[in-house]
């Protein structure tokens, strides 16, 4: 079969399958294939995909074949077959649909450079004073919220409004936001599914003119930027304009705000929501009582960081992508051997591990404690086997989150501010769900805003 006529059929229904490759999923529509079931509930999708064909299968979304990969024990295969299966070819990607980096200024980096800068100041050395500086800006927004009489508004909007300013400042300096800032990304951030699925910014409302000033707003040089953001600016200087510059900070700015804002929302909500668990996590606080920059402290908060742990195994919907960069066969440890496709995509779907009930008993149930072990972390099992990589909503890799504890150590903060110095309680409401529509991209933010009341503590 002549090449061209090959890759058309694989974009309109998936080329077929060939020998030693993973089931293929008969496609739903051509081209588009299983993209809208998948758009609509891609958990759901996979688990009946999984029963029907097993823990490896590959469907047709949006003319890419992608080839999941859903049991647990298999993820560390997909991980370490590094030179085979790439993530810089997906990041670069994303970078362009989703901030408006262009394909000249993605080739003059080094992505492995990028990712250097990161781990050495959000998990090295670096990661104290971010620590000390989020809690001085959560001191600053926070602390000056409530007083003697009841106030109201809705918990995601309070905060999305404090956790924006926060993170913001954390990173790039005290009066960073512009007034319309928060905004601006709620603009670009609504769109962000559409951006990344390949919808140009200039054929969705607003959001080119939204992400275009928002950059803009980060073209200060400002003496207060944290260290993260300095470095990374130093390494974009000679390499790309400065407009590219700002792109490159904004792609920063977005993985600070758009799944520590919902992450915080969730922990705070079922807290709020379960008056055991509030109890326990508030008597908690009162008996660790110190400065919640420091990281002995932090440590020490077992359940609020359970709780954290737990909201994020419920609400993330975060998905491992690389690509096939040439053609090989994939040996997993379970003694499974899959051949793949060079361009094929392998993904992992860790949303299926976190709502299996083998591997965390009642999934559907919040339960604050679940990952506070008293003797160290607990462990879970799949088949009888420790699974390494139960809880992953962080991804896994060289593409995993490299502000994680940064991020984490922001919600404890957070949440243990709000419970210590508010009297707070949800006002009568229906219960949010996840917004699907954000599926693959991390912590899933509520479809409904719960209205709640709020005064400063006696």
């Amino acid at each position: 079969m002549p090449a061209a006529v090959e890759r058309v059929l694989v974009k309109l229904n998936g080329g077929g399958r060939r020998p030693g490759e993973p089931p293929l999923v008969p496609a739903r529509l051509p081209f588009l294939g299983h993209a809208l079931d998948f758009g609509r509930d891609a958990a759901a999708l996979l688990r009946a995909c999984q029963k029907t064909h097993g823990d490896v299968f590959t469907l047709l979304i949006a003319g890419k074949r992608m080839t999941f990969v859903l049991d647990p024990h298999a993820y560390v295969d997909v991980v370490k077959a590094g030179e085979e299966l790439s993530f810089d070819a997906i990041a670069a990607d994303f970078s362009r649909h989703a901030f408006g980096f262009s394909p000249g200024a993605d080739s003059r980096l080094d992505p492995a450079a990028i990712r250097e800068i990161s781990h050495e100041i959000l998990k090295g050395s670096g990661l104290a004073p971010l620590n000390a500086r989020t809690h001085e800006r959560v001191q600053a927004h926070l602390g000056a919220v409530g007083g003697p009489q009841w106030q109201e508004d809705k918990l995601y909007t309070f905060v999305h409004r404090h956790l924006f300013a926060i993170n913001m400042e954390t990173l790039f300096g005290v009066g960073a936001p512009a007034r319309d800032s928060e905004a601006e990304f709620r603009v670009l951030d609504d769109a962000f599914p559409m951006l990344v699925a390949g919808v140009p910014a200039r054929f969705l409302r607003g959001v080119q003119a939204a992400r275009e000033r928002l950059a803009a707003t980060l073209d200060i040089d400002r003496p207060d930027a944290s260290a993260y953001v300095r470095d990374r600016d130093e390494y974009f200087k000679t390499r790309i304009s400065r407009d590219q510059r700002n792109n490159g900070q904004l792609a920063a700015l977005w993985a600070a705000e758009a799944n520590t804002i919902p992450a915080t929302f969730w922990t705070l909500y079922y807290l709020l929501r379960d008056p055991t668990a509030r109890a326990a996590v508030q008597a908690e606080l009162q008996a660790n009582s110190g400065d919640l920059a420091s990281p002995a402290v932090l440590k020490r908060l077992r359940l609020l960081n359970s709780s954290v742990l737990e909201a994020l195994r419920l609400c993330s919907s975060s998905m491992v992508v690389r690509q096939v960069m040439r053609s090989f066969t994939l040996e997993l440890n379970t003694g499974e051997r899959h051949a793949l496709r060079e361009g094929d995509r392998v993904c992992l779907y860790p949303e299926v591990s976190h709502s299996d009930p083998e591997i965390f008993a009642e999934p559907e149930r919040y339960r604050f404690d679940r990952f506070a072990g008293a003797d160290g972390p607990p462990q879970f099992f799949k088949r009888g086997k420790r699974a390494t990589l139960a809880l992953m909503p962080f991804g896994s890799g060289v593409s995993m989150c490299p502000g994680r504890f940064l991020a984490s150590n922001e919600i404890v903060q957070v949440v243990a501010n709000v419970l210590q110095r508010l009297d707070i309680e949800l006002l009568p409401h229906e219960t949010p769900v996840v917004d699907r529509r954000r599926a693959g991209l991390g912590v899933l933010p509520p479809r409904s805003d719960p209205p709640f009341r709020y005064k400063t503590r006696a």
